[in-house]
């Protein structure tokens, strides 16, 4: 692996590039390594984001942009609004349960496990829907429609201070 480091005084946030043939096990821990020491020496944070791929690019995601985290056919993805309002889903190297230790964080604060395969971010909550089948439903402001379990009800109740 050759490694080179280029000194410019003009550049005004420090950048990271890496340019692999593809993405290996290696530049994985690579990208999660800087992304978690980031932090001591850049305001920018790195450890309060997580990294997502998608093809062969892997993405730093931040908290704010992500709607939420779920899991499909055994892989873990995060729907992300870009910036020009459209949506991407990227897949994560974490397992949900991974996240879920990440929410303790101030940047994830707003996050919380609704079901088994979904993490929900609460700024893009519009409305809940608690019919009287028993069954919740939560309408995010993309459109998107998921089903709350019950197993995780009383701490989503108690987070939205909902009697």
């Amino acid at each position: 692996m050759k490694i080179t480091i280029n000194l410019d005084q003009t550049v005004g946030d420090d950048e990271i590039c890496i340019h692999v043939k593809k993405i290996t096990e290696t530049v994985s821990r690579l990208v999660e390594k800087i992304s978690a020491d980031g932090e001591a020496g850049n305001d920018a944070g790195f450890s309060s984001m997580i990294t997502g791929k998608q093809d062969e690019t892997v993405t730093f995601l931040k908290p704010e942009n992500i709607v939420r985290i779920y899991s499909l056919q055994k892989k873990v993805y995060a729907k992300v609004y870009g910036s020009e309002n459209d949506q991407d889903d990227y897949e994560l190297s974490q397992r949900l349960y991974q996240i879920e230790e990440l929410m303790k964080e101030d940047d994830f604060r707003r996050f919380i496990r609704i079901s088994n395969t979904d993490i929900v971010n609460f700024d893009y909550l519009k409305n809940m829907d608690m019919s009287l089948n028993g069954n919740i439903v939560m309408n995010l402001k993309n459109g998107e429609r998921v089903f709350v379990s019950r197993r995780y009800m009383k701490e989503i109740k108690t987070k939205l201070k909902i009697r």
